[in-house]
């Protein structure tokens, strides 16, 4: 009888700790590839291994009443492999403290724009070398924070699903990122979006403000807004976005349009798809000639299970002037160095693993 008792007593405090954190998951992302590229180069790299968003993190949720409840989450980036010794210590991702219920959810900390979470839904190649990033988050050498970004200072709402539309609603404090706590470097971002039967439709609009500091800033504010749209229908797929922002870099009459569209065609565990992205011409204030640019990317996805793929992807970026756009610049594909022409090419076959 003792024996049942203290061996009771025992499970119940290994259990214990265990049913503290039930609520808790740990869950990640290895995305690996193996890269070769070409075009102008700076550092002639014909090839290179690629941790591209890989990411650790924890999220969890506590139910304080019928109608509220606690959640929480913290994740990181780490590098698979693509640079020695990085392991886990990369950027810090999605990492926020919230609640939610019924009336929708609400949270403070670090996480992507409602701007962004649009383009994210809507590309085809996201973190891989056709990444549509590489146009819409703007210009290698610009004043702008970009549009496509994740920020620490953020407060958001975002609505419950109201047959079948939602919206999000953020404040920055400080997009900065320089410690500064004087509201100066503010932003506001929103979305609205519809889905039903297949179709998806999202819009967006983001403005980013500065007391004038900003480099060479003529104005005190920049915008932008997209529209995302897309059709699902017996293994067919078709997307397109655009985006136009204005006074670009807080550079006064730098407006610009990029727009792009996207089509996949799923088979069995296979998937075939193509990508096409252009930003139009515009004035920029550390150029005297317009600046341009097109992406264009082709791809195959091959699920070898539920949480495991591959892929073979090839990518190809066009620009008009050296240092404008860059292929994968910004994009979430591993660290890549700057190119020292207007062109560039890759051909990247990797593996995506999500636990």
């Amino acid at each position: 009888m003792k024996k049942n008792i203290i061996a009771m007593a025992v499970a119940a405090a290994v259990a214990a700790p265990a049913a503290a954190i039930a609520d808790t998951t740990l869950y990640g992302k290895i995305h690996a590839s193996y890269d070769f590229w070409g075009g102008d180069n700076v550092d002639n790299s014909d090839y290179s291994l690629s941790s591209n968003s890989s990411r650790i993190g924890i999220k969890g949720k506590e139910a304080i009443s019928d109608n509220l409840s606690l959640i929480y989450q913290w994740e990181n980036g780490v590098d698979w492999g693509g640079v020695a010794g990085a392991g886990l210590g990369g950027e810090t991702r999605n990492t926020f403290v919230g609640f939610t219920g019924g009336w929708g959810t609400a949270i403070a900390g670090r996480h992507d724009t409602p701007m962004k979470r649009v383009s994210r839904k809507y590309d085809l190649f996201g973190d891989t070398v056709g990444d549509s990033r590489a146009i819409l988050r703007g210009r290698a050498n610009s004043q702008s924070v970009g549009f496509d970004e994740r920020i620490d200072n953020v407060v958001a709402y975002m609505t419950p699903n109201m047959g079948g539309f939602d919206a999000t609603l953020a404040y920055i404090s400080n997009w900065s990122g320089d410690g500064r706590i004087n509201n100066e470097y503010d932003a506001f971002s929103a979305r609205v979006g519809y889905e039903m039967a297949g179709f998806m439709i999202d819009g967006a609009y983001e403005v980013h403000n500065t007391d004038g500091a900003a480099g060479a800033a003529t104005t005190d504010e920049e915008s932008a807004y997209r529209i995302g749209a897309g059709y699902k229908m017996a293994g067919f797929k078709v997307v397109g976005l655009w985006q136009s922002i204005s006074d670009f870099g807080f550079s006064d009459g730098a407006d610009v349009d990029m727009y792009g569209m996207g089509a996949a065609y799923s088979f069995g565990k296979s998937t075939i798809k193509g990508q096409y992205y252009v930003a139009d011409d515009a004035e920029f204030l550390d150029f005297t000639d317009d600046a341009a640019a097109e992406l264009w990317a082709v791809g195959y996805d091959y699920k070898m299970s539920k949480q495991t793929s591959v892929y073979a992807v090839y990518g190809s970026m066009e620009a008009d002037n050296v240092g404008t756009y860059q292929l994968t610049k910004g994009t979430g594909h591993g660290e890549r160095a700057a190119f020292d022409g207007p062109d560039s090419n890759a051909f990247s076959v990797g593996v995506v693993h999500k636990f």
